[in-house]
């Protein structure tokens, strides 16, 4: 590789981390300053970031905006919330079980309550729902 070569590429990856660490800026501000949650769509997108950072910064955040906390969810309990593909769910004293529709059948399927998050699409309850929204299972 020429020098030219070699001087672009560091430069183009030089921008590449600024403009990571100015994205990462922009999310930490929103969140500094995160809206009160009200309904479904309220709930900001989850940021993809380590455990440790997850349950000391962001797990705190949700909560203060109105996200419930799993200490205060009952076993049995319908929750209005946000997940990818629903917004009524569950509580099962472990996890959110929600209705599911694929290929035109409907099953239940299971999320983790966004302090335990696993790498997959988390339920973020906001509100006590009700047996009739659970069956409907609409996207709010």
């Amino acid at each position: 590789m020429e020098n030219n070569e070699i001087g672009h590429k560091l430069k183009v990856e030089s921008q590449l981390i600024q403009i990571r660490e100015e994205r990462k800026r922009k999310v930490k501000e929103y969140w500094e300053n995160l809206p009160k949650i009200v309904n479904p769509n309220d709930v900001p997108e989850l940021p993809r970031v380590d455990i440790q950072e997850w349950k000391d910064y962001y797990v705190p955040k949700l909560v203060e905006a109105g996200a419930m906390p799993k200490k205060d969810l009952v076993i049995g309990q319908i929750y209005i919330g946000d997940h990818r593909r629903a917004n009524v769910g569950k509580w099962n004293g472990k996890e959110f079980i929600y209705n599911r529709e694929k290929f035109g059948n409907v099953y239940e399927d299971k999320c983790n309550h966004f302090e335990d998050d696993d790498g997959f699409a988390l339920f973020v309850p906001i509100k006590i729902g009700t047996e009739e929204e659970y069956k409907e299972n609409r996207l709010l």
